[in-house]
Formats: structure tokens, C-alpha cells, sequence
């Protein structure tokens, strides 16, 4: 009988320091979405929150554009912890690698990112943020969820239509008229880590990736307190099987 008793003491001792933990544990960060992030060389452009920093750097090889172009951007003004406090910023790289060989040519330049004039074949644009970013208020740590949506643009003058895959979807974007002009046509497709633009199709002008959506979320971290009960419920655990063995 008195052994039953410790038993369900244990137990019940346990199911408190489990719901504790559970109580104490942060609520789920938010996830942010960026909608239309346009980076050309010159940073970021026509964004719809602030920016608080861009740099854009070529990656050159010997003799010329190399098969990897990037871009270190800083965006602030955001709510990444979900605090209805837009504190917060990430820095992250953007990448646009030449997957195609042997003539790997991308660029990143005032239009957008491509592999060559007038050629958006085989363009891999990728992003990764910088390590031990987290948000200012609770520490929550930022990730890179992926991509929701990217955009093909066409510069020149003239009557010109061209086109492009975006993650496998043809896009088409026209623009017409004497003078200089630009347009652009978006796709949005479901949440991935990467975006590939191909098979570039059409004649004259530019053609250029140009615009991306981005989704950001953090991770909580678990508070001491919540990291305490927790470790008490196992330390009950362990010594209730101890003392049935």
C-alpha cells in the first residue's frame, strides 16, 4: 500500500513538472512574408517595409563574370517574434549561381540577376542567413523558410515578348513602344528552399530575375525555468524506474 502511494506521488509529481514545462514554454514565433523583395546591384529596391542596409559584390573570375554572383542584404523594420513590434532585421545572402556549363556566366547588375545578356538559362538563386541572427526583443532564433513566389523582367525598346521558366512554370512578360521601358511578370508556387530560371525563350532586350518572395520564421527558444521542470520531470522518471528495478 505504501508503495503504491510513492508510486502514484511520483507519478503525479511528474505530470505537474510536464504541464509546468508545457506552461512555461514561449508561445510560437511568428513567420514573415516578403512579398516583391526586388535586388539588383544597387541593393534593394521598392520594398514595402524599411530597409535598413543593403550591400550588393560581384563574384569575379579571371576573365570575367564568374558562376556565382551575391548579394549580403540587411532588411529591418520587420516583426519576426511576433510582438506587434516592428524591431526586428535579418541579414542574409542571396546567391545566383550559372548552373550551366561550360560557359557559367551570371551576373547581378542595375536590371536584375541573369546569366548573360538577353539569357536566363540555368540561374539557381538561393539564400542562407547569416548565422546567430535572432529577433531584438526575445531572442528567437531566425531562419529561412524558403520561397514563395519569384518574377522575370524584360528592359529595351520596342515591341518585345519574352520568356522564362520560373520553378518549371512558364512566365511571360511583353512590353511595347519607341522608348526604353520595363515590365515585369511574377509566379507564385509553393513554399521551397530554392528558385531555378530557365529555358529563356523570345528576342531583344534584357531579360533578368527580378523580383522575390521570401518566408521567414524564428525558433523559440525554451526559457530556464521551462528547461528546469523539465529536467525535474525526467530526474522523477529515472528514479521511479531505479526503484522498481
Amino acid at each position: 500500500m505504501i508503495q503504491s502511494l510513492k508510486s502514484a506521488k511520483t507519478a503525479t509529481l511528474l505530470a505537474g513538472a510536464v504541464a509546468g514545462a508545457a506552461f512555461c514554454l514561449p508561445a510560437a514565433a511568428a513567420t514573415v512574408n516578403l512579398t516583391g523583395v526586388d535586388v539588383r546591384q544597387g541593393g534593394v529596391f521598392g520594398a514595402p517595409f524599411g530597409v535598413t542596409g543593403t550591400t550588393a559584390s560581384f563574384v569575379t573570375g579571371v576573365d570575367g563574370p564568374a558562376a556565382v554572383a551575391s548579394a549580403v542584404i540587411t532588411l529591418g523594420g520587420l516583426d519576426l517574434d511576433g510582438d506587434s513590434t516592428a524591431n526586428d532585421s535579418v541579414e542574409f545572402t542571396m546567391t545566383w549561381t550559372d548552373t550551366t556549363s561550360p560557359f557559367a556566366n551570371a551576373r547581378l547588375f542595375n536590371q536584375g540577376a541573369d546569366t548573360g545578356f538577353g539569357s536566363l538559362n540555368g540561374l539557381l538563386v538561393e539564400v542562407a542567413v547569416t548565422p546567430g541572427q535572432t529577433t531584438t526583443d526575445t531572442g528567437d532564433i531566425i531562419v529561412f523558410d524558403g520561397f514563395t513566389g519569384a518574377a522575370i523582367g524584360v528592359g529595351g525598346g520596342g515591341d518585345i515578348t519574352r520568356t522564362a521558366d520560373i520553378n518549371g512554370t512558364e512566365a511571360s512578360v511583353s512590353i511595347t513602344g519607341a522608348g526604353f521601358s520595363f515590365a515585369t511578370t511574377a509566379i507564385d508556387f509553393a513554399l521551397t528552399p530554392t528558385v531555378t530560371f530557365d529555358n529563356s525563350g523570345g528576342t531583344g532586350g534584357s531579360i533578368v530575375a527580378r523580383n522575390y518572395d521570401l518566408q521567414f520564421s524564428t525558433t523559440a527558444i525554451p526559457e530556464p525555468a521551462s528547461m528546469a521542470l523539465l529536467g525535474l520531470g525526467g530526474m522523477c522518471l529515472f528514479g521511479r524506474r531505479r526503484r522498481k528495478a
